[in-house]
């Protein structure tokens, strides 16, 4: 059995730990008009919705110039919505108390880290974590494993990992790093629709200090 210090906590950012305004379908839309005017996809509009991000930029690799105009539609919304963020209930009783417990806790993000200093800095609670790897530090964004790996290097003591996140893209890169799945929010129908595994699933934040995270 790990002790708490052998254990690693990896929280998402978005609708995780903060409630942020990032209008993520109409950036999907966005992104989706500008491949089609650059005739750069041929895919029907629905069979694109369901993807990150940054696998919509990716169909525009043979445009660098047209994938350079998208990230900056990306980082666009990323400063609106973050602007308007709050603190999701609880977060700095349940950071402070998982800290004080032993716990190594870690931040992943598909958010570039310009955009992630000043809400980190404004709610106070950057100096909860020991890692903090955002899409400027992977080759590869979740749904991807590489942040989770990437985290677990740094740590180097860890021997269990739990990811804690809202959406899908946090449980297939947990599973895809082959750790455990925490989900938060409303969103547990759209992963268990994907058939990906989960661990435990809680309503509050504060429900993860009620969980048997070292057997």
């Amino acid at each position: 059995m790990p002790a708490p210090s052998e254990i690693a906590l990896i929280f998402d950012f978005d609708n995780t730990l903060i409630m942020s305004n990032i209008d993520f379908v109409g950036v999907r839309h966005r992104l989706i008009d500008m491949l089609q005017d650059a005739a750069a996809i041929s895919q029907p509009r629905e069979t694109l919705m369901p993807l990150a991000l940054w696998e919509i930029i990716a169909h525009a690799a043979a445009q660098p110039a047209l994938v350079d105009r998208m990230w900056e539609v990306v980082r666009q919304a990323e400063r609106t919505g973050l602007a308007g963020a709050t603190l999701a209930d609880g977060v700095i009783e349940v950071l402070g108390t998982l800290r004080a417990r032993g716990y190594r806790l870690a931040l992943l993000t598909n958010n570039a880290r310009e955009m992630l200093i000043a809400p980190l800095e404004r709610f106070r609670v950057d100096h909860y974590f020991e890692v903090v790897v955002t899409r400027d530090d992977v080759p590869a964004l979740k749904p991807a494993p590489d942040g989770i790996r990437r985290i677990l290097t740094s740590l180097a003591t860890t021997r269990q990992a739990f990811m804690i996140g809202d959406a899908w893209l946090d449980a297939q890169a947990a599973d895809r790093a082959g750790i455990r799945f925490i989900g938060i929010g409303p969103h547990r129908d759209a992963i268990e629709d994907r058939g990906l595994p989960i661990w435990a699933w809680v309503n509050t934040l504060a429900e993860i200090l009620t969980l048997d995270l070292v057997s």
